[in-house]
């Protein structure tokens, strides 16, 4: 590329556990892709590091690159990281008097929330989470808003302060979460401690659950709040750090941080609720998915996502990613808005031990990371994983591996993989295979749960795979899910498809509004639906403009969250018709249809009424980024190697470094810059109409 000409670059960096990912597009539809070990002691430093080598993958020097980039998106894993290891800030809570023990209290599924099958089972893996809040940093304030909004008992502010001072003094908070009573009917209380707080106590982080999740739910309510609160400080501190950084190096415009409901918002907003950064790049990756599938024209998409460390799913139906009705981390539940994406720990760099309580062989939930990686890395990592397993059995070649920058050490994956193999009594080969299987086990055992949860046959699907390991293991997780056709999407950007769905989601905020309203919508009722809509559309503008966006041509989207009367946790997403006034007639026979859809014809008998309790506007600015095509290079003369395909042993392979032209037959190897893609015997690869690269498997589950 000639340095002299100016190109306007659409950027997207996502920290995953293993590498950070960098993905260019510029206005032609070009891509470029970059990876970087991911440094997780000064996250910055990684990315800088990965910008570095995506702007000599495109031809210039940092400096030019980001001057010429009007649009850089950042996907971050800090508030996970601050959550999971326990390494947030100091937070107290501040309750509404009688309701300070609601995060102690938890619900009745607290112990086993977000817990796996076999942890639920266990004795010793059933257990309550930790704390979030400093032990004691609790206060309660005499107040009470009632359920329609009205004040019942005043609040005294300025004593209120008083003791939410001596309560930071006291236990020397660096953050302070506000979670009173039916404050989303009425937030007036919670606002006048937000702002008090903000003069007489500047340096704290302030939490306001009206804010954060003004939903219905007091304990799910309070720990998106008080969680809101633990990874604030840390994230508005690396947000800072690196819009600073990149600053100094060139780039011009706001930087954009993805949030977990599948949109981008500027550093600013994002950091003032920071809570939705988390699984802000599977989000990523799932937006992309869904942008995909619409251009791919596929109606159902699974959604895999395999890297270093975890493996994410997630469903795009009919051209939209689900969102998930509430979240859990670390065994807490809250509500906010956040696309349904599942993670297991069951990545690349997913450790493989011997059980002495069962004789038998386990993999993960404890990866390697980068950190000190797999053995096959030679950082001085000795236990064995998912990814020395594939070195052992020939689907990475050691020398191909990130278009050989980084050669894999073979010896030190047979070392590690062996030790293994003699607890087991197993050989080397077998016990590869072995943790292949038990992986792909796993991931498909999520798959089929997923699908099967949204009243979908996992074989109605295409299975999209991406991330670095996604592309190696799909044709054993696709075939253990009875899956016939698997996508790779980008070619070689599949392994960096997190990072371009971050550079390409749309500028999205969402606004909920909790509402009761019962069917028919007839009458008064109808003209409260209609103005109901009207005021939580008209908000989400409002929202929009408040972080800075232009929302001028800003899209509206308004769903209505509905149920049975009767029913208390299971809830449907309606789109209602804009304007609202033809709502009232649709709604219910649309709620009917989708019920009858994923339950049975029978399901509707057995109750009455239809609510509506809340909803929810989602809007958004799009962000107008060509569609890339798949990148990979063309593929040269194929060489031949051997691989240990399960239930075939050592097989003659094709080799293909490069994209190649026409039908690749399997057994095959496509190597690319950054994944490779595992054709087995009986498969074929295919490049679409539209440049994706479709893995076409065998009807029988045991060629693969």
């Amino acid at each position: 590329m000639n340095p002299g000409v100016l190109v306007i670059y659409f950027i997207g960096v996502d920290i995953g556990g293993t590498f950070t990912d960098c993905v260019l597009v510029d206005r032609r539809g070009d891509q470029r892709t970059a990876k970087a070990l991911s440094t997780k002691d000064d996250p910055v430093s990684g990315v800088m590091a990965a910008l570095e080598r995506l702007a000599e993958a495109t031809g210039v020097d940092l400096p030019t690159l980001l001057a010429r980039t009007s649009r850089f998106g950042h996907g971050t894993t800090i508030g996970t990281n601050a959550v999971l290891e326990r390494q947030g800030a100091r937070v107290g809570l501040v309750a509404t008097a009688g309701h300070s023990d609601a995060l102690t209290m938890m619900r009745g599924s607290g112990r086993v929330a977000g817990r796996s099958v076999e942890e639920v089972f266990s004795v010793h893996g059933s257990r309550l989470p930790g704390p979030i809040t400093v032990p004691g940093a609790v206060l309660e304030v005499h107040e009470r808003i009632d359920a329609s909004g009205a004040v019942v008992v005043a609040l005294d502010t300025e004593a209120a302060v008083e003791d939410i001072r001596r309560l930071i003094a006291e236990h020397r908070l660096d953050s302070v979460a506000i979670a009173l009573l039916w404050s989303f009917a009425n937030p007036e209380h919670e606002q006048a401690l937000a702002d008090a707080l903000a003069a007489v106590a500047p340096d704290v982080f302030v939490s306001s659950s009206a804010v954060v999740s003004p939903r219905l739910g007091e304990y799910e309510r309070t720990v998106a709040t008080v969680m809101n609160g633990y990874v604030g400080p840390a994230c508005s501190r690396y947000l800072g750090r690196l819009a600073e950084r990149l600053g100094e190096a060139g780039l011009a415009e706001p930087l954009l941080v993805m949030q977990s409901h599948g949109g981008v918002l500027p550093a600013a907003a994002a950091a003032a609720t920071p809570l939705g950064t988390i699984d802000s790049g599977p989000a990523g990756g799932l937006a992309a998915v869904a942008g995909l599938a619409r251009t791919y024209r596929h109606n159902r998409v699974v959604a895999t996502d395999m890297g270093g460390t975890s493996f994410d799913i997630g469903l795009v139906i009919d051209g939209k990613p689900v969102m998930a009705q509430e979240n859990v981390i670390d065994q807490y539940t809250y509500r906010l808005p956040h696309l349904d994406v599942r993670s297991a720990a069951c990545g690349g760099g997913s450790l493989a031990w011997f059980d002495e309580a069962t004789g038998g062989l386990r993999v993960g939930p404890q990866s390697a990371g980068s950190e000190p990686g797999p053995a096959c890395y030679g950082r001085g990592g000795t236990r064995p994983t998912v990814t020395d397993a594939d070195v052992v059995l020939g689907l990475l070649r050691p020398e191909a591996f990130l278009d050989g920058r980084m050669p894999l050490d073979r010896d030190a994956a047979v070392a590690a993989v062996g030790g293994l193999a003699t607890q087991l009594g197993l050989p080397l080969e077998d016990t590869a295979a072995g943790i292949l299987r038990i992986n792909n086990m796993r991931a498909a055992a999520m798959i089929r749960q997923q699908t099967l949860e949204s009243g979908h046959d996992p074989r109605d699907y295409v299975l999209y795979a991406y991330g670095g390991a996604g592309p190696v293991h799909a044709f054993g997780f696709a075939a253990e899910s009875e899956v016939r056709e698997v996508v790779i999407p980008l070619g070689d950007g599949a392994s960096t498809l997190s990072a371009y769905g971050i550079a390409s989601s749309d500028v999205v905020i969402y606004r909920e509004l909790e509402r009761g309203l019962l069917t028919p919508f007839e009458g008064e009722r109808a003209d409260v639906l209609a103005a109901t809509v009207a005021e939580v559309e008209v908000a989400a503008r409002a929202d929009l403009k408040a972080a800075g966006v232009d929302a001028e041509d800003a899209v509206v989207e308004v769903d209505a969250l509905m149920r049975f009367r009767e029913q208390l946790m299971h809830s449907l997403e309606i789109p209602v018709p804009l304007p609202g006034s033809a709502a009232g007639t649709r709604l219910p026979a649309d709620f009917d249809a989708e019920y009858v859809r994923r339950y049975g014809s029978g399901g509707t008998a057995m109750f009455q009424s239809v609510e509506v309790f809340a909803f929810r506007a989602r809007a958004s600015v799009p962000a107008a980024i060509p569609t890339p095509t798949a990148t990979g290079g063309r593929s040269s003369t194929p060489a031949s190697t051997e691989v240990y395909w399960p239930g075939r042993g050592w097989t003659a392979t094709e080799v293909h470094p490069g994209i190649p032209a026409g039908t690749v037959a399997g057994p095959a190897l496509v190597e690319l810059a950054h994944t490779t893609i595992a054709v087995p015997p009986g498969a074929s690869l295919v490049t679409g109409s539209r440049g994706e690269l479709r893995l076409e498997l065998s009807t029988s589950k045991g060629t693969t």
